[in-house]
């Protein structure tokens, strides 16, 4: 993940589907999602199938809002607060973490790196007025107001460490559906650091992990998990996602924005790798006993 102001710009190739991106910079973390080639597809799809793709999309955002998570449980530590803009030409609606620094003065270092990376309004009202029409979507219609959407899901380990998802959705002008973006933040709240791939995982583990990634996508697609027009991860995609992940008691969860193993319309976001299937990668059960 790389530290760069976060940008809500998704260009998607509608044929290929699939994102060009790059090598990334450890920072508290970011990828850099927004780096993308589109195509445009030619000749106009089917409207049945472009209104079976609508339908596949939104069982598809029901099932990441209706997602379960420790927000109620945790709710002393993380509190919820929101963001609301709306004009013209544009609506934001914001809802993210912030750690109740009451219970810690140093939970500053978490809430200002969200602050500074995904939170910044006006940076993000200029680039939504400055930017060209889109190619994510080769369906033409007016123009509408476009609007940005922040949410988050929340789950916590018995080892001090708070595993947050943000999702944003993103409306953008010509779009036939919306497109999602994803971020995992993995944050110790007892030495105030984030966490990343290299710290979770043995030195050497990527190469197990992509191919564990890779194995969960095909056997999903042939059992019918997975849709069939969904693909295998990239090693060049893997290096770019690695770092987002979500931990809970029972597996460790990669996400991938739109269009990087399925199509925008359908498929999957997530990739779920039981813990008893990695344990042998996780430093934390490679630490010799204290007795």
């Amino acid at each position: 993940m790389k530290l760069l102001p976060f940008v809500f710009i998704l260009l998607v190739g509608f044929t290929s589907c699939k994102k060009e991106t790059t090598d990334v910079v450890q920072p508290p973390s970011k990828k850099n999602a927004e780096d993308v080639t589109s195509t445009i597809q030619e000749e106009p799809a089917d409207p049945d199938i472009l209104q079976n793709q609508v339908v596949k999309h939104r069982i598809k955002k029901k099932q990441l809002i209706q997602k379960k998570d420790e927000k109620k449980q945790l709710k002393e530590l993380v509190l919820s607060k929101k963001i609301y803009e709306e004009d013209d030409e544009y609506i934001l609606d914001y809802t993210y973490p912030y750690l109740n620094e009451e219970v810690d003065a140093n939970y500053a270092v978490f809430n200002n790196y969200l602050r500074e990376s995904y939170l910044n309004v006006e940076r993000t009202i200029n680039e939504i007025l400055e930017d060209e029409e889109l190619l994510c979507d080769t369906l033409k219609i007016d123009r509408f107001r476009e609007k940005r959407i922040i949410d988050y899901k929340l789950h916590s380990t018995a080892n001090n460490v708070i595993s947050i998802l943000l999702y944003k959705e993103n409306f953008y002008s010509g779009m036939r559906h919306s497109a999602y973006l994803f971020d995992c933040l993995n944050y110790n709240t007892k030495d105030h650091s984030f966490i990343y791939f290299k710290d979770f995982f043995i030195d050497g583990a990527e190469a197990q992990i992509f191919d564990l990634i890779n194995q969960t996508i095909t056997n999903d697609i042939d059992s019918g998990d997975m849709f069939y027009d969904c693909w295998q991860l990239t090693e060049m995609d893997f290096r770019a996602y690695k770092n987002n992940f979500v931990i809970n008691g029972e597996f460790v969860e990669f996400y991938f924005d739109d269009c990087v193993i399925c199509p925008s319309y359908t498929g999957t976001y997530s990739i779920k790798l039981p813990l008893p299937k990695i344990l042998h990668l996780i430093k934390q059960y490679q630490q010799p006993l204290l007795l």
